[in-house]
């Protein structure tokens, strides 16, 4: 089986994604095919048997949308969707379930997992540890002796826990951290890595509760800002909210208010309701010990190019060998 690719994303990202695919895939490779819009992949779309998509990034929206418009048809041109991604809500999949039924869509979940859980941790250590004192004592040549917060012992709630709440909630327990994992099939128990998993029934109590509360929601319809001013109210004051989900899963206006009126200690974001953050956002100038922003780079390493490609490759072989993958696979009914 010989499978054209047709690659819907930026220039910039073009050149590594074209090596990657033939150096991992080359042998059963028709062609590759890059563009950014439906135009772009129009002579693919009259003359090939089969097509695989590689996705990433809001443009892939149209491109979907286009090259699976044979959905009465038996045989599908596009045999499945690969989103270099784990999150899928950029590509606004309920606009064609239609369109997309009998097409499999897999992403690079657990990809950035562990990354991920290591910036948790930082975020939880920067509150607990002050840099920004340490760094402007030792700039003053100010000899600063203050207390410092044991992670040991203290609460976190993770909300979203799937592969990377998981890895989130490995490392906190490691440092002796009491952590409650939150998901829809939640039930009342306890994993492998000492966590306790609860439903949604459990998720007020745990959030009074906490002293971090961390998002790793995905972007759905269900998870539009989310981490609202009520949610905020529910927190304890000296508690901090750190977000490495979707950013449409907060509310950044109520998180400005928060943090400005003391409702919570802090907050640390790594993703935005629009990137880049615009210059005019409040939260530019939250200070240093209330708000640590990172510019949605808390999983880019020197490999990130690598790590969705390498998981591309292990699907697509699955395909050309037995004709189907079920592996890493998105549900389009939950958005995820």
């Amino acid at each position: 089986m010989n499978l054209t690719v047709c690659v819907g994303v930026d220039g910039v990202t073009c050149p590594s994604v074209d090596d990657g695919l033939k150096q991992r895939v080359g042998t059963h490779l028709k062609n590759v095919v890059f563009g950014t819009a439906p135009q772009e992949f129009a002579a693919t779309k009259t003359n090939n048997e089969g097509i695989v998509l590689v996705m990433l990034g809001p443009q892939a929206h149209d491109v979907i949308k286009d090259l699976c418009d044979d959905h009465d048809k038996k045989e599908r041109r596009v045999k499945f969707i690969y989103s270099l991604s784990a999150g899928v809500d950029s590509y606004r999949l309920p606009d064609f379930t239609k369109q997309l039924h009998g097409v499999p869509m897999h992403n690079a979940q657990g990809c950035y997992s562990n990354i991920l859980a290591e910036h948790v941790v930082f975020s939880m250590l920067y509150f607990n540890r002050s840099p920004w004192r340490i760094v402007e004592s030792k700039r003053e040549k100010k000899w600063d002796r203050f207390n410092m917060i044991e992670a040991l012992g203290e609460k976190v709630v993770i909300i979203g826990y799937g592969d990377i709440g998981q890895k989130c909630g490995q490392k906190a327990a490691a440092l002796g951290m009491k952590v409650t994992g939150i998901r829809r099939s939640g039930g009342n128990t306890v994993d492998e890595h000492g966590v306790t998993v609860r439903g949604n029934d459990a998720l007020d109590e745990a959030i009074r509760e906490a002293d971090f509360v961390v998002g790793v929601l995905p972007g759905t319809s269900h998870t539009k800002h989310f981490f609202n001013k009520d949610v905020f109210a529910k927190m304890k004051p000296s508690a901090v909210f750190i977000n490495i989900g979707r950013g449409q899963t907060q509310c950044e206006e109520d998180i400005v208010g928060a943090l400005n009126n003391g409702v919570i200690r802090g907050a640390a974001l790594d993703v935005f309701e629009t990137e880049p953050l615009p210059k005019e956002s409040p939260l530019w100038t939250v200070p240093d010990d209330k708000l640590l922003l990172t510019a949605h780079s808390a999983d880019w390493t020197e490999d990130v190019a690598e790590r969705p490609l390498n998981r591309f490759a292990e699907i697509f072989n699955e395909y050309v060998m037995h004709g189907k993958s079920d592996t890493y696979t998105v549900s389009l009914h939950k958005g995820y």
